[in-house]
């Protein structure tokens, strides 16, 4: 991922030794639902580094951190374990869970790269067998970082080599143009939308490939007027995908969808919904077609690229 434009905001310390912490944030909409896929919270009292009862699954971080600060808007981890089914990962900031994702098991090491908001935080691996959970906290601090007014997050149950991809339109725009934020013209650079070289262009921090996302499009500030359209496409028709969007309007979490199983060909395409970032206003469309969907009176633009 590349370095995204933030804000800094404060975050509430004293990450190192959890207190628990609340299953998700809220926001001014009131408490965010949570999916009963979602893995509980670590416990009360967990400190940095690995923590397990007798018999739970080990986890060894590349580098054994328990303290790392990065410039990077992510933070990819690898690692050994001796678990059989894939793991977790966790973000804590002021004791609340503000994000998780899938750890993903190959011959034995783990992989995830896990987006960060800005300040600190605390990383969370975890892995559970028939003998008990273990757990391994690094504390991380995104410095030199601005928080992103709205951030849209994509994550689904599939993989690995499973590609979903996430869109965001402009107001008015179709997708699979330049008035679509998408892996084919928003990565590293991003889209220069509205008045050239001011606020309001919105930027893709990852194309994930492999399975499980995360994929996250930020709007630092400056958004236009006028309603943004989040879209996911099943890239390679992926069979039984589930995915998940989250919506945040300046890091904190105001919005959850889950999809039905995005399947081709009736189900490759899933309109999420619609936001207005000035007035935090969001409305939920949740439709599902074949093709792309299109805004009304333009045109549907070109297929795709080929990755």
């Amino acid at each position: 991922m590349r370095n995204v434009r933030w804000v800094a905001i404060p975050l509430l310390v004293g990450i190192a030794a959890l207190s628990g912490c609340k299953k998700d944030s809220t926001s001014a909409g009131g408490p965010i639902s949570c999916s009963l896929s979602d893995p509980v919270c670590p416990p009360a009292g967990l400190s940095a580094g690995f923590s397990g009862v007798t018999g739970a699954p080990t986890i060894a971080p590349s580098g054994a951190p328990t303290t790392v600060s990065v410039s990077n808007s992510s933070y990819g981890v690898t690692g050994a374990t001796n678990s059989t089914t894939n793991g977790v990962w966790l973000l804590v900031t002021g004791n609340t869970l503000r994000a998780w994702g899938v750890l993903a098991i190959s011959g034995g090491t783990f992989t995830g790269d896990i987006p960060l908001f800005c300040g600190a935080q605390g990383i969370i691996y975890s892995f559970n067998n028939g003998s008990g959970r273990s757990y391994y906290l690094v504390n991380v601090t995104l410095t030199a970082c601005t928080t992103a007014s709205f951030r849209v997050q994509l994550t689904w149950n599939t993989g690995p080599s499973s590609d979903m991809d996430l869109h965001l339109l402009r107001p008015g725009g179709s997708t699979n143009t330049g008035n679509d934020c998408y892996y084919a013209n928003c990565q590293v650079t991003g889209l220069e939308w509205g008045v050239v070289g001011a606020a309001g262009d919105p930027i893709l921090d990852v194309d994930d490939t492999e399975g499980y996302g995360p994929e996250n499009i930020f709007i630092t500030s400056g958004a236009e007027a006028g309603q943004y359209r989040i879209v996911v496409r099943n890239f390679d028709d992926t069979p039984s995908t589930i995915c998940t969007v989250k919506i945040f309007f300046n890091d904190i979490e105001a919005a959850r969808y889950t999809s039905v199983a995005l399947d081709s060909p009736n189900n490759t395409y899933w309109e999420v919904a619609k936001v207005v970032v000035a007035t935090q206003q969001i409305t939920t469309v949740n439709a599902y077609s074949s093709s792309a969907p299109v805004a009304a009176g333009v045109a549907a633009g070109p297929a795709a690229s080929v990755k």
